[in-house]
């Protein structure tokens, strides 16, 4: 419960509590205070200084109205000073707020007229497409606009209507019926704030749309979303519920680390967008007061609720069959019928919505890249080697993906990613599940042995073909290698809102690691323990240099710095909204701690790394890498990191002089005389055996 301390000289009382009950308070920190409140008229400044344990964020609040001022966070030296210019209106007093903890204090030659003010209402504003074609829909927006010039969107609370015999409006989405010529409508959203009532209108035309054409054509004349779908595509939804691609979850028995087999994108914190259950749909307001789409679930293939492992009506006309089947489909956040979802973007389509449903195709390399390039933020931001230049892929960026007509071999996505029942083949390092048990592998075009000379190809029972066809990611955009969640955030000058601090690179070398297929992950909400280099790891390969199936994978390691609890030690989880929209990572940790019903005691930040494979950006034969970029004197690969480095001595000798005078002779000469020639086992020179 929220205690309120509204005598100064009663501050003592409250420390006792505040030890006894807050464990994030240890021993020997400064003690939670308000030690000043101030108005500077000449500045017109309010100014607000206290003390308090380091690190812990505060929230200042006008006393009587409640109305958050602003956050400020306490200094490692245990002190804390808010400043606010020119506040709408001045405080008379100010609250304090730590955790549960609400301390209050007068402002000192606060003016005679302070307190709070409420804005009255001046207008209202209704925002979105001027036409809407027929047998469609489009979500449009209502904005209140007060005296103190802040504004407020208010399209699910404002009371909608419309005047065309063809439409129908609720909470701001316009369902258009079919029309024989263009016809005009005027919406209005109407809004009442402080006994005063305000209308917006906006005149839009309903459009009378072209005969759609494409697969579907003439099958249906009105799209009423995945219900019409359902008519005759039942049995495939069903398939589609239990994708990984609309579970985020699947079989992970390839993973260690996790408590359980079933695990995936959601339940699973990660270094990038840390964790999707609870950023999962939303409207974000930037820093110039624009209004724009949020939410980890942009790239999901539902319609905006969650996923349930059982399978209903509901879950079903909740998937988003368009997002895969219609290439000039867009969507975008809504409020419908108080429920944050996805709607047709009409709006930025180049067609009508019935005629977007009508054309149905299989996914395509560009339905995939829709998603998979933005993964982590922006183009190329995760992966390393999924970005935009994939959609006009040459020879020398990416073999696979280039057309025929340019000298590649004209693949799709799903050419390598097999689709079955709604289920696409292929699992990463970094991935927990697998959708299906076909495994991608370059085997299975180009056979085992691929190469016109034998000493090429016994290469590929140990090495991965990655490793010499990949000879460098990111060529185009540039990848994400560090994300530090410490350091100030950056405002991205297109978005215009923040975004964590970045080291991105372009033109990488890979990193290499065994890899037998299995992998290692941290599980969210356990203690998080540091490897030897002191990162916690996220997801990485298991496999070693004498285990038998384990390949040389060229990867990329990405490096994070994350929250976590000082007394848990879990990696905490953030409200992404908050710090895109503010900045603000201290408030973004308390409400995601909120948000999973954790106790809130303060963090720290912690090193962390992830191990990703690299599958994309495959050069032409002629740009892979030769013999000597790794041996004879080559220094691309570690090969003592890797674990071959050789035996200093044998039978208590030097090691070559264990059986015979010094020799000399390249690598390719002494290493073809040992195992090729007289078949000697690995482990009579190196600390491992053979592997099959």
């Amino acid at each position: 419960m929220i205690r309120r301390v509204v005598d100064y000289l009663s501050i003592v009382l409250v420390f006792s509590s505040l030890l006894l009950f807050h464990p994030g308070f240890a021993a020997g920190t400064k003690e939670f205070a308000v030690t000043r409140a101030s108005w500077d008229s000449a500045k017109r400044e309010l100014r607000v200084e206290g003390t308090g344990p380091g690190g812990v964020a505060v929230t200042i609040r006008d006393a009587a109205s409640r109305s958050a001022l602003g956050t400020v966070t306490i200094r490692s030296e245990g002190r804390w000073t808010f400043r606010k210019a020119s506040p709408p209106s001045v405080p008379c007093r100010v609250a304090a707020e730590v955790q549960e903890t609400v301390l209050e204090r007068s402002v000192d030659k606060a003016p005679a007229d302070c307190g709070p003010t409420a804005p009255a209402l001046t207008s209202v504003a209704v925002s979105g497409p001027a036409t809407v074609a027929e047998s469609s829909t489009a979500a449009y927006a209502a904005t209140a606009s007060f005296s103190d010039g802040t504004t407020t969107v208010v399209t699910s609370t404002a009371s909608w209507a419309e005047n065309s015999g063809f439409a129908s409006v609720a909470g701001g989405v316009v369902t258009t019926s079919a029309v024989t010529g263009n016809q005009s409508l005027t919406l209005s959203a109407t809004y009442t704030s402080g006994g005063a009532t305000r209308t917006g209108t906006l005149a839009v035309t309903i459009l009378d749309a072209t005969v759609p054409t494409g697969s579907h054509a003439g099958r249906f004349s009105v799209f009423e979303g995945t219900r019409t779908c359902l008519t005759c595509h039942t049995s495939e939804a069903t398939a589609m519920h239990a994708s990984a691609h609309y579970q985020w979850k699947g079989d992970a028995t390839e993973a260690e680390g996790l408590d359980s087999p079933i695990a995936g994108k959601l339940g699973g914190i990660n270094d990038f967008c840390i964790y999707p259950d609870i950023n999962w749909i939303g409207k974000l307001t930037n820093v110039d007061g624009k209004v724009v789409d949020g939410g980890c679930a942009r790239c999901h293939t539902g319609l905006g609720a969650k996923p349930t492992p059982e399978v209903s009506p509901a879950q079903l006309e909740n998937i988003d069959c368009l997002l895969c089947h219609s290439r000039p489909y867009k969507r975008t956040v809504a409020t419908v019928d108080g429920a944050t979802r996805f709607v047709p973007d009409t709006a930025n389509m180049s067609v009508s919505l019935l005629e977007a449903a009508a054309d149905i195709t299989l996914p395509d390399k560009n339905t995939c890249l829709n998603c998979h390039t933005k993964a982590g933020g922006g183009n190329n931001f995760k992966r390393g080697d999924l970005e935009e230049a994939h959609r006009n892929a040459t020879p020398g960026f990416d073999v696979h993906l280039a057309p025929r007509s340019a000298g590649g071999a004209g693949l799709e996505c799903t050419s390598c990613h097999v689709a079955s029942g709604h289920r696409i083949a292929g699992r990463g390092i970094d991935l927990r599940e697998r959708d299906t048990p076909t495994t991608v592998a370059c085997s299975s075009c180009h056979g085992s042995a691929p190469h016109d000379s034998a000493d090429v190809n016994k290469h590929t029972a140990r090495v991965n073909c990655t490793v010499c066809h990949i000879p460098s990611y990111a060529k185009v955009a540039p990848t994400d290698m560090v994300r530090d969640w410490s350091k100030p955030g950056d405002l991205n000058p297109d978005t215009r809102l923040y975004e964590p601090n970045m080291v991105l690179a372009s033109n990488l070398t890979p990193a290499y690691g065994f890899w037998n297929g299995r992998s290692r992950f941290y599980q969210f909400g356990s203690a998080a323990v540091p490897q030897a280099n002191g990162r916690i790891l996220m997801a990485g390969p298991l496999g070693s240099v004498g285990e038998p199936g384990s390949k040389i994978q060229a990867m990329k390691v990405h490096q994070g710095v994350q929250p976590i609890d000082p007394v848990s030690r879990r990696l905490l989880p953030l409200k992404i909204g908050i710090f895109f929209q503010t900045g603000d990572v201290a408030n973004a940790v308390v409400q995601g701690a909120a948000g999973v019903g954790w106790p809130y005691n303060g963090y720290e930040f912690a090193a962390t790394e992830r191990y990703m494979g690299l599958f994309h950006e495959v050069a032409p034969s002629e740009q892979a890498l030769g013999c000597t970029s790794c041996h004879n004197g080559g220094t691309r690969m570690n090969f003592a990191a890797l674990g071959y480095t050789p035996k200093a001595v044998r039978n208590g000798k030097p090691l070559c002089a264990s059986c015979h005078s010094a020799k000399s002779g390249n690598f390719n000469f002494v290493h073809t005389k040992h195992v090729t020639d007289k078949r000697i086992d690995c482990i009579e020179c190196h600390s491992f055996s053979k592997a099959s």
